[in-house]
């Protein structure tokens, strides 16, 4: 058994223990704890200890190095590099990932303050790119394309063009994952697929657009 599904098979059948238990206990948002337990990110060395001790049960780790990391995907880049290498680590490293986009106007990540609760690997479509990111998906206004929980990566100078997914950033820093579809002078015309509809966003109160480039 692969060491995210021992951890999955305990919670399951251990009374007390969730996945919002241990995301608390880890202090780490529950989508980053649902996608450990998934294998859609994999644990880091520094992080089994604690799990280990929350679920009150010890872990088989034998023959499972390829199942975590020795380092947090985080880490700061070594000592010594040339300004070359710090540009080359800066623009292909991994990206953060803030806690959630939200597709209604009600609630939402916020760029501003928002806290990275995750690090992940670059998208292709975000190499040599200064500052991309990535959100997790908050709300169900635009499933069936996104899913609460998903991961929706983000290029931080590139538009939308029309029809396409973009996240779109207030002055005040929440953001919204909507649907592009054109702009005036005053407005920015979006949609959302549930409930499906339309609507326009005063361009003074958005502070940018960016284009979401994957999704995972």
């Amino acid at each position: 058994m692969r060491l995210h599904e021992q951890i999955r098979y305990i919670i399951e059948t251990t009374p007390g223990k969730s996945q919002k238990g241990l995301a608390d206990y880890l202090g780490y948002h529950a989508t980053t704890v649902n996608r450990m337990l998934h294998g859609a990110r994999k644990i880091v060395v520094d992080e089994i200890p604690k799990i280990v001790k929350y679920l009150g049960r010890p872990l088989d780790v034998s023959g499972m190095e390829g199942e975590y990391l020795q380092e947090p995907p985080h880490r700061k880049p070594p000592g010594g590099l040339s300004d070359m290498q710090q540009v080359q680590w800066n623009f292909g490293g991994d990206v953060p990932v803030y806690g959630y986009a939200a597709g209604s106007v009600h609630g939402g990540l916020n760029l501003q303050n928002g806290e990275i609760v995750d690090w992940v690997a670059r998208h292709p479509s975000q190499a040599g790119i200064a500052n991309a990111f990535a959100v997790y998906v908050f709300s169900d206004s635009m499933e069936p394309r996104y899913f609460a929980g998903e991961l929706v990566y983000v290029h931080p100078g590139r538009q939308p063009d029309a029809g396409r997914d973009c996240v779109i950033e207030m002055l005040n820093g929440d953001a919204y994952i909507k649907r592009y579809l054109r702009q005036t002078d005053k407005v920015i015309r979006v949609a959302q697929l549930n409930p499906a509809g339309e609507k326009d966003i005063p361009k003074a109160e958005v502070k940018a657009i960016y284009a979401v480039v994957g999704r995972g």
